[in-house]
């Protein structure tokens, strides 16, 4: 990971306080444990390696790693599991769309969504695959001007994102 002195590092704590919707002592421990939890199955990069040992705090980059966190615990709400999380976080690190998905939320000027679609086998239930689409406000209105949307058919489940609400959520609870 790429660091410039310029930038902020943070704590998991830093990061449990600007995602979490329940900003008491014990709201902020339960997203502690959530964030604790992505970042052992790789979900959220650290900057000074997930294995810290006790006492030593872990650290991580502030960009994007609260974007991808909040984007991470709304998710949960919906009770996808690490593996169809694990395909978002890596869109939202890997690709222009993702990279372009969250610059879009930051500015509030567009509502920018991810769509998070999987399938599941049908003798086992278990997840097989997932795919993440991003699109905006104005891709929908041209969906639906054709009379179709930009959903993926072929999935079993699929969770749509309102990005920017997020990020606007998330920046209240930052900037306090």
């Amino acid at each position: 990971m790429n660091w410039s002195p310029s930038e902020k590092l943070l704590t998991l704590k830093d990061i449990a306080k600007a995602i979490s919707f329940d900003q008491s002592d014990e709201g902020i421990a339960r997203t502690m444990r959530q964030v604790r939890h992505w970042t052992q199955n790789d979900l959220l990069p650290t900057f000074s390696g997930k294995e810290t040992g006790k006492g030593i705090p872990r650290l991580y980059q502030d960009e994007p790693t609260i974007e991808i966190a909040a984007i991470l615990q709304e998710l949960s709400r919906y009770g996808a599991t690490v593996d169809v999380m694990a395909h978002l976080t890596k869109e939202l690190m890997d690709t222009d769309e993702g990279y372009m998905a969250i610059s879009a939320a930051q500015t509030d000027e567009i509502i920018a969504f991810a769509q998070v679609s999987w399938k599941a086998d049908s003798t086992t239930g278990k997840f097989i695959g997932a795919n993440v689409e991003f699109f905006d406000e104005y891709e929908l209105v041209a969906y639906a001007a054709k009379g179709s949307v930009p959903l993926d058919q072929d999935s079993t489940s699929s969770i749509l994102i309102n990005i920017t609400a997020v990020m606007s959520r998330v920046y209240k609870n930052w900037r306090k």
